[in-house]
């Protein structure tokens, strides 16, 4: 059966290292608190050990009872003699305490209070209450009054074979056995082990057990942890902690993933647009050197013709014909004038753009449209200038 570890700081492990060869044993827990958590001494009652409870807080008594019907538990505070002290309840902590001094440090720190008066009995009441049945430990944890406590074990003959004593002030580092540790030597102890927490003493007349304290709880004592333990509170809200983390990355993951898809469909199709493209421009660039070329072939064939035989023989004709469409468009008038004009080389024949642009046009910017007059166009102009002047 696995050990299971119920209190705060792993005590109830290194009692169980020396103590758990020990059948049915006992216990006295002075400032028990909770039933379960933090308990010291749970995992033994679960083993079948009964003891003793004080707890003098009426919350944590009233817990302890209904828990463990089968324990005596004493709603009473421990100090030098017996009477009556003054007692600062804090509901819900482990940090009720009969030092006026630490609660009102606790009260500073936000932590309210509650004033009451409680019964006080002596360590040595206790333990002689015991008879002569063994006690095989003994813990102390009285927020900062285990002076008092320990003053008041004075003649009780019974010795608990460990005893374990919270060392340090409430929520603090600092050590306090300087000012009662002589009391437990006075007692036949002898220091065994300091947890940081809690300083382990264990008695002359078991001396064998001191070195079951030579180091600290590890996976040698086979224990695990309960659930509500601190460390495993912590350990399940860092584990929460990275459940959502892990959600929130996998949701950005899968956010970046849908936009990587469509992304990659975009890419795609403009990889295709690009394909389309370059393939149209190929097609163009095509088209365009099969232009180039016949534009080559035109400009040769024109040429050819222009340097023929033929087209210098025709040359005559076509300016006839220019001018017969001339006249046909402008009047004989007009066009008398316009020749005259040009032969006296006044102003070039004007070009019309809505009728002939295109002839007119070449006839004028083309010097090889320029041929001089045979005695033929000779003759017609000198017909042209007489009709004129009968005019």
């Amino acid at each position: 059966m696995t050990f299971v570890s119920h209190s705060q700081n792993f005590e109830d492990v290194m009692l169980w290292r020396a103590l758990g060869h020990v059948q049915n044993g006992s216990y006295i827990d002075v400032g028990a608190q909770d039933p379960f958590l933090h308990s010291v001494s749970l995992a033994f009652y679960e083993r079948g050990w009964r003891g003793l409870h004080v707890e003098p807080t009426l919350q944590y008594s009233d817990k302890l009872r209904n828990a463990r019907p089968d324990e005596l538990v004493l709603q009473v505070a421990l100090g030098r003699e017996e009477g009556i002290l003054s007692f600062f309840e804090f509901a819900d902590t482990g940090l009720s305490t009969s030092n006026s001094e630490i609660a009102a440090e606790h009260r500073s720190k936000g932590f309210n209070s509650k004033k009451t008066s409680v019964p006080v009995m002596t360590l040595d009441t206790v333990l002689q209450s015991q008879g002569d049945r063994e006690v095989h430990w003994l813990k102390v944890d009285v927020e900062g009054a285990e002076k008092n406590v320990l003053e008041g074990w004075k003649t009780a003959p019974v010795r608990p074979w460990i005893v374990v004593i919270e060392a340090t002030l409430p929520m603090s580092t600092t050590e306090t056995h300087q000012e009662w540790e002589h009391l437990i030597f006075r007692k036949g102890y002898t220091f065994a082990y300091f947890d940081g927490l809690n300083r382990f003493y264990v008695s002359n007349e078991h001396g064998e057990l001191i070195e079951k304290f030579r180091s600290p709880p590890n996976v040698f004592d086979q224990y695990a942890l309960v659930a509500d333990h601190h460390l495993c509170r912590l350990a399940i809200n860092e584990t929460h902690k990275a459940q959502q983390e892990v959600a929130r990355s996998t949701e950005l993951v899968r956010r970046y993933s849908q936009s990587t898809r469509r992304l990659e469909a975009q890419l795609t199709e403009s990889h295709e647009r690009v394909r389309r493209l370059e393939a149209d421009l190929a097609r163009l660039n095509n088209d365009l050197q099969a232009a180039h070329r016949t534009c080559q072939e035109l400009a040769r064939s024109v040429t050819a013709i222009r340097t023929s035989a033929s087209w210098r023989v025709t040359s005559p004709i076509r300016w006839v014909s220019i001018q017969i469409r001339l006249l046909l468009i402008h009047g004989l008038r007009q066009r008398f004038k316009m020749a005259i004009n040009k032969l006296r080389g006044l102003q070039p024949i004007p070009t019309d753009q809505n009728h002939d642009g295109a002839i007119t046009a070449e006839h004028r910017t083309s010097p090889e449209n320029h041929v001089d007059p045979t005695p033929r166009t000779r003759q017609i102009h000198q017909i042209l200038i007489n009709a004129k002047n009968r005019e």
